[in-house]
């Protein structure tokens, strides 16, 4: 009976700690899944549809090598590989969903600004 609530904590914690979610991050980290401020659930593997860029031809929310992302990938759809969180205790965290981008560097989305904005569908 002790193995079996032990097992069944371990399992809750290790769950738990497998999903980012919105203002409550408190580390760097990596993450299978991302609860939105909306209540949506992102998970590693699911596809986003990239809507326009909100500056003409640049999207502001949506980097790649810290440097904003040009049109070429407006309407497109894109596959998340990782979901990071950067930050720290100061400044507070932020979560971004990571898709392969052009090129050896990955595209970073700020999926809530970027929800927002309408960068994303």
């Amino acid at each position: 009976m002790k193995n079996l609530l032990l097992t069944m904590i371990l399992t809750t914690v290790f769950c738990n700690a497998q999903t980012a979610q919105y203002n409550k991050i408190d580390s760097e980290s990596s993450f299978k899944e991302y609860m939105s401020k909306a209540g949506n659930t992102i998970k590693v593997g699911d596809t986003l549809n990239i809507g326009y860029p909100r500056a003409g031809d640049r999207f502001m929310f949506i980097t790649q090598g810290n440097e904003p992302t040009g049109t070429v990938i407006a309407n497109a759809k894109v596959v998340i590989t990782k979901i990071k969180t950067i930050g720290n205790k100061n400044r507070g965290y932020k979560t971004y969903l990571l898709f392969k981008g052009y090129g050896m560097i990955p595209v970073y989305i700020d999926y809530e600004s970027a929800f927002e904005t309408g960068e994303l569908k």
